[in-house]
């Protein structure tokens, strides 16, 4: 993620910290923060999930 870029287009005071960030729309195939990939641990090791069986 681009933060820099966010704060500016965002209007995030760059003394806060942006813990999340989701991508909305199309993707710009041409725009270079969209070839970052990231990774993450299985659900099983993060999520419980109560109520569904």
């Amino acid at each position: 993620m681009q933060s820099d870029v966010v704060h500016e287009h965002a209007n995030i005071p760059h003394n806060e910290a942006i813990m999340i960030c989701t991508a909305m729309g199309y993707p710009d195939d041409d725009f270079q923060a969209n070839d970052v990939r990231s990774t993450h641990v299985d659900n099983s090791e993060s999520v419980t999930y109560v109520g569904f069986e």
